[in-house]
């Protein structure tokens, strides 16, 4: 009990000296390199400060969608398994669990479907994108 008195107080007396701590400490090299390294990565992934053709924002708000709606799917296809599991025998729980489970499926099925066919019009749209950009010669 005592130990972890004297854990939770040395965490309080850490979070409170933080607070007081000037920001001149803190090493300002170190945050430009640091700003410096995360805009470096940004732009290699694609989250640079370029302006982004609407059609391929869109596609890709489409897709993001899709992944949150497929989540969902499997979330219900757990919850239904777990319905399936606690109903004991009992058929209408059973029966429940059944409609849930297969609504759950053919909800997977349509979302990888339509993801397919999301990703596949947002690649021929960055591709389209892409030509109607015109290319900078050195």
């Amino acid at each position: 009990m005592k130990k972890g008195k004297i854990f939770i107080l040395s965490i309080f007396f850490l979070f409170a000296v933080s607070l007081f701590l000037p920001d001149s400490l803190v090493l300002a090299d170190a945050k430009s390199d640091a700003i410096q390294q995360l805009k470096a990565s940004g732009g290699t992934s694609g989250y640079g400060t370029d302006t982004t053709d609407p059609r391929i924002v869109a596609a890709q708000i489409v897709q993001s969608f899709m992944g949150l709606l497929g989540s969902v799917f499997i979330f219900l296809f757990v919850y239904s398994g777990y319905l399936l599991i606690t109903s004991h025998g009992d058929s209408e729980k059973v029966s429940k669990a059944r409609k849930t489970m297969t609504g759950a499926i053919i909800g997977i099925l349509v979302t990888l479907l339509s993801f397919s066919i999301a990703n596949f019009v947002g690649k021929n749209i960055q591709d389209v994108a892409n030509q109607d950009v015109p290319q900078m010669s050195n």
